[in-house]
């Protein structure tokens, strides 16, 4: 029995790894041609949107992170403690989807998290530096917005329903089969509120952007998010 949970374990985790890569483009040009009042007008509004964006994507990155440790360590603790094969069998895969998910979560971050470092970190003294920076947010609005567009991705959601299929398959065939039911009813509820409460107003501010939205300095649309926050979810609203 040992042997098996083991070789499920490794089967689960690899599973969930597994995702779709984003998709690389390429980034807006930056010509020399720039005016210093248009250039500075440009990299303002970048630097504006990306320190809006970090907060959301902080609470977002770091809230599931810990809400998948948690649930790792807890269903690995219960699973050994477990006073039967069934309950042991549900804990251990569901210990296993919950250690892939962490595992997607520190293997793809979202890039508003260290991108936006390193984009503030950036020297913007002279007009060549500041050029670089430019260019440099241009592509962090393009690679944020690729991200938050990805929640609509058919891939992502099916890894997710897959997954938790799969758990539940096993359970259901070395263990309870209302376990089974239920495991995967909830993991495919976790999986998909974990997708769509991801931060999305990047894609706004790139759109933003583009329609040169950086010259009136306006926002165009109120942006709302849920986190995870301990044992409940918090709404936040941004004008």
């Amino acid at each position: 029995m040992k042997n098996l949970s083991g070789s499920l374990l490794i089967i689960l985790v690899a599973t969930l790894v597994w995702s779709a890569q984003i998709r690389a483009g390429q980034s807006y040009p930056v010509t020399g041609e720039m005016s210093n009042a248009e250039l500075d007008a440009r990299l303002n509004f970048i630097e504006t949107r990306i320190a809006s964006q970090r907060p959301g994507a902080r609470y977002w990155q770091y809230g599931w992170t810990g809400f998948h440790a948690a649930s790792a360590v807890g269903q690995a603790i219960l699973a050994g403690n477990a006073d039967n094969s069934d309950d042991e069998i549900n804990y251990l895969v569901g210990a296993a989807k919950s250690s892939g998910a962490l595992a997607q979560m520190m293997i793809k971050p979202l890039p508003e998290v260290q991108g936006s470092i390193q984009f503030n970190q950036m020297p913007s003294q002279t007009r060549e530096e500041r050029v670089a920076k430019l260019a440099r947010g241009e592509s962090l609005l393009r690679v944020n917005a690729e991200r938050a567009s990805s929640r609509t991705s058919w891939k992502r959601h099916l890894i997710g329903i897959g997954a938790n299929l799969l758990g539940g398959g096993i359970i259901a065939a070395f263990g309870d089969g209302s376990d089974a039911i239920t495991s995967t009813l909830i993991g495919i509820t976790v999986s998909e509120v974990n997708i769509w409460t991801e931060p999305s107003r990047a894609v706004n501010d790139l759109e933003d952007y583009r329609n040169n939205r950086w010259g009136a300095g306006q926002n165009s649309r109120v942006n709302w998010q849920i986190i995870p926050a301990h044992n409940r979810l918090m709404v936040k609203v941004k004008f």
